[in-house]
């Protein structure tokens, strides 16, 4: 039922085509990863009406943009953090655990979807028990961002009003301690404000006009 339900979803916003696409690698990616995180959840009621337009509900990002953007990384960046920012029910996680992640952090500014990201990383860790997983509840531009992170994900978590001081936060861990850092970047709508920011994008996919992607790169 829940494949039907985001199958009609995806037909009415984005067509027929891209709703077979997308719905056949969900079942694939769900059946893959031995995950359950699909379906859409409305933002959290705690968020003022003032501050809801500047994010997006939960979607999870598809698992062919997800895959095209985590096959870009190198063993070296494996060895890094992985920062999934909105991080929702924990889909990246379970994927980067899979990649070769051994320490990976989930930030969501929703209670709820943190409590399911936690279950389905308690899943995964089961499986994979030297992997180290924290979900934090946080507010994305007031995240200290650690200096271990190498790999940041994001899924047009929000709108440039709250990309601009996220990224000031990653600036700010990098002047801490200057590194290379990978962004994997899916649904890229303010790509220009990380390449005002120095970041160089050294990657990119279009797939059936709607689905897009690109790696951006602080070396």
């Amino acid at each position: 039922m829940r494949y039907l339900l985001y199958f009609i979803y995806l037909s009415w916003h984005w067509g027929l085509e891209l709703a077979f696409f997308v719905t056949r690698e969900e079942i694939r990616g769900e059946k893959k990863y031995g995950i359950r995180t699909i379906g859409l959840d409305s933002l959290p009621d705690h968020l003022p009406d003032q501050e809801r337009k500047h994010f997006s509900i939960y979607e999870p990002v598809n698992y062919y943009s997800a895959t095209w953007l985590l096959d870009q990384l190198q063993p070296a960046d494996l060895q890094t953090t992985l920062l999934d920012v909105g991080c929702g029910r924990g889909r990246v996680l379970a994927m980067g655990a899979v990649y070769g992640f051994k320490d990976m952090i989930g930030i969501d500014f929703s209670e709820e979807l943190c409590e399911r990201a936690l279950e389905v990383c308690e899943g995964v860790q089961d499986r994979h028990p030297d992997i180290n997983f924290q979900i934090i509840c946080a507010d994305a531009r007031y995240y200290d961002i650690p200096e271990r992170t190498g790999v940041i994900f994001l899924f047009n978590p929000f709108d440039g009003t709250v990309m601009a001081p996220f990224i000031t936060k990653v600036q700010e861990s990098l002047q801490r301690h200057n590194r290379p850092i990978k962004v994997l970047y899916a649904n890229p709508q303010f790509k220009d404000l990380w390449l005002e920011a120095g970041f160089k994008e050294t990657g990119a996919f279009e797939k059936k006009r709607i689905l897009k992607g690109c790696v951006l790169e602080w070396m």
